[in-house]
């Protein structure tokens, strides 16, 4: 920014580089806050040294006046430029302060740069995209807390941050001092209520990022300099800037917004809900139909009753009516906002405890009525029984599968024309069943036998069954809300 000011005003860089040959230059260092530079002008050698302000003004004895005649910075001077400071700070400006000195060194010895002449201070206003104060919003409401870890002073971080809607009313702020004077057990208290982080170093945002995880939050940290490669690693997502980022920060992230826009991330939080919650129901759907399998088995063993269900037809259900339920249930789902929001007032995870009684629910319906129909057949023609129990059990994982399109609303006042997916699917399966009793070959491989019309509509309502305790359960789930 002050390169593109000079070339305004009229400098030509490369011309002042002939004028003012250099001799010799530190760069910037975070530790220290200043870059130092030596230079030869008329035969004199100069050291010019920029940085943070209070840095500059620490090191500055005088201060630069028109007629070249440096004045000695009192006490109440300084408390002057200081207040000077603040108000440029307040403006939310990001603030250099410059000074010089001259001296006879060929070389610059960091340990003596001191007894400067204070030459002024450039504000810079980066300004804020108008898009910010929205995507912050947008990423608040997704669930997210929103920090700002800046090298900037205290006022400028909070002034801006104020405007990007990110400190808010009984927020904290803290220092990089602050944050190397504390222990790591106080910072980990601490470090929930504040959303802005000023003076910062590397090596502190390692801390804080630590703090965070320590306090099981997820952390998603996003940066552009080399300076900001290890954090942009510890975090569980790092975010690397594609435009402005150094290839270091870009190596160093997870993935990397193209365009340097911060409210892309609501479009990624957005899809990764979509992928959640499509998750969340296939799981669902896969567990309760395999648990229930499971069970017809188990209590056929405890009874001493014959296995209800073979080998090969366990296979069949899996793969073949699970695998096209599955899949539509994945692909055929839009989650509402209600949904969306239940995923981010609490820490998501794939079987909660609602799930886990959905399942045993689902799974010990789906076994009754195996189980029931199996034993009325079992002791006159085995080969029916096992064909019976394989359509309960297939029948049942259809009605199933609409069962976990919603864990609140009824599967009565569900669309079917709006899920096509899922009722091509059903669709499919019904079909494959119908191969799998009817068709000689399938009739060979699984055991099967053709079922009269009086048995299909035993095994309805036998499958039915799930329906029956999953909108039982789904009445007192939405009383209970």
């Amino acid at each position: 920014a002050m390169l593109t000011f000079a070339k305004k005003i009229g400098f030509n860089p490369s011309n002042l580089l002939e004028e003012m040959k250099l001799l010799d230059e530190i760069p910037f260092d975070y530790k220290s806050k200043i870059h130092s530079s030596l230079h030869k002008l008329n035969g004199k050698n100069f050291l010019i040294v920029s940085g943070s302000p209070e840095e500059i003004l620490a090191l500055s004895k005088k201060e630069w006046q028109k007629k070249d005649n440096p004045k000695e910075i009192d006490l109440n001077r300084k408390e002057e430029i200081r207040k000077t400071l603040e108000d440029l700070f307040a403006q939310g400006l990001r603030v250099i302060g410059v000074s010089y000195r001259e001296t006879k060194d060929e070389k610059i010895n960091k340990n003596e740069i001191s007894n400067l002449v204070l030459m002024g201070f450039f504000g810079i206003q980066d300004a804020l995209r108008k898009e910010v104060r929205e995507a912050v919003e947008m990423v608040k409401d997704q669930g997210i807390k929103v920090v700002m870890i800046t090298g900037d002073h205290k006022i400028t971080a909070k002034s801006i941050a104020q405007e990007a809607g990110i400190f808010t009313q009984g927020d904290s702020l803290m220092s990089g001092d602050e944050i190397e004077a504390i222990s790591e057990g106080d910072l980990i208290k601490k470090i929930k209520n504040i959303s802005v982080f000023y003076r910062v170093n590397p090596d502190h945002k390692l801390r804080i990022i630590s703090a965070y995880q320590k306090n099981k939050m997820a952390i998603a940290m996003t940066g552009d300099g080399v300076n900001d490669a290890l954090s942009l690693s510890a975090a569980d997502i790092g975010i690397g800037m594609g435009k402005i980022g150094t290839e270091v920060a870009k190596e160093s992230s997870d993935l990397i917004l193209l365009d340097d826009n911060f409210g892309n991330i609501t479009y990624g939080v957005e899809e990764g809900k979509n992928i959640f919650i499509s998750m969340k129901k296939v799981v669902l759907y896969l567990v309760s139909t395999s648990v229930g399998e499971v069970f017809a088995i188990l209590g056929a063993l405890i009874l001493g009753w014959p296995l209800p269900i073979l080998a090969a037809q366990i296979l069949w259900l899996n793969l073949v009516t699970d695998g096209f339920l599955d899949v539509a249930l994945a692909l055929g789902h839009n989650p509402t906002e209600r949904e969306k929001n239940n995923v981010s007032k609490k820490r998501p995870a794939l079987i909660d405890k609602e799930d886990l009684l959905r399942i045993f629910l689902m799974a010990l319906a789906m076994a009754i009525g195996t189980l029931f129909l199996f034993s009325q057949n079992y002791h006159t023609d085995i080969n029916k029984a096992w064909t019976i129990s394989l359509s309960v059990l297939a029948v049942s994982q259809w009605f199933n599968a609409w069962n976990c399109v919603d864990k609140r609303r009824s599967i009565f006042t569900i669309n079917p024309f709006k899920k096509r997916l899922l009722l091509g699917a059903t669709a499919i399966v019904f079909a494959l069943q119908m191969l799998a009793i009817y068709n000689p070959f399938f009739q060979k491989m699984l055991k099967t036998v053709p079922l009269e019309k009086g048995d299909w509509v035993m095994v309805v309502i036998a499958a039915f069954l799930v329906v029956v305790f999953e909108e039982i359960r789904k009445f007192f789930y939405r009383r209970k809300k």
